[in-house]
């Protein structure tokens, strides 16, 4: 079952990838307007790929059920690295109780940039889970997603550092999956954070392709 508040979660993500765009996503995040020629060049480099939230379903077939009847295209679930291991990281989390997947939903509907959904699983069934309500509480894996188009060659650290000196992001930690897109050598991830939320750098290949 899914209940109502992560259910919300869910609309909330739908109307993000339907409304938004990068300028909108940079700006939140950075908490204000942001200088055009730095917003140029994260938009030479970069695409909006996905907003995402953690969320505390029975099942995940609950969270996959759910997106496929509001007309979303599913991907997976498979297993999440990243955040698997930040949650263990937080709560102590014995092996036996670390089962995070992700799912990932794109609209079948979309006439332009198709924007996606990226849905971390957990399933808790216990409606007092001391974890579900922390996370719940501090919502602290919701997060914008830029993907990196030219990662390589200096490109992902010409981003990262317009983020981080531009625009003041601290950085957040990162990771690597490769289960996530097997074929072109997983899937890497750096987050940022600053006074308006997360945001996430994501490109293809393990970290070592990025520089």
């Amino acid at each position: 079952m899914l209940g109502e508040e992560d259910r919300g979660r869910l609309r909330r993500l739908v109307d993000v990838v339907e409304r938004y765009d990068l300028r909108r996503v940079v700006e939140e995040v950075a908490g204000g307007g942001v200088d055009p020629g730095v917003m140029a060049s994260l938009a030479s480099r970069c695409v909006f790929d996905h907003a995402a939230t953690l969320v505390f379903p029975d099942r995940v077939e609950d969270v996959v059920d759910v997106l496929r009847r509001w007309e979303f295209e599913v991907d997976g679930p498979m297993p999440s690295v990243v955040v698997r291991d930040r949650l263990t990281r937080r709560h102590g989390l014995a092996a036996a109780d670390r089962d995070v997947s992700i799912v990932k939903a794109r609209t079948a509907r979309a006439t332009g940039p198709s924007r996606g959904l990226e849905v971390f699983v957990f399933p808790r069934p216990r409606r007092d889970d001391p974890v579900a309500a922390a996370e719940r509480r501090s919502c602290r894996e919701d997060h914008f997603a830029l993907r990196v188009t030219r990662p390589a060659d200096g490109g992902l650290d010409l981003v990262r550092s317009l983020l981080v000196d531009d625009l003041a992001m601290v950085p957040d930690g990162g990771g690597h999956n490769p289960h996530e897109g097997a074929g072109t050598g997983g899937r890497s991830v750096l987050y940022f954070t600053a006074s308006g939320g997360r945001l996430e750098l994501t490109h293809d290949g393990s970290p070592a392709d990025g520089t």
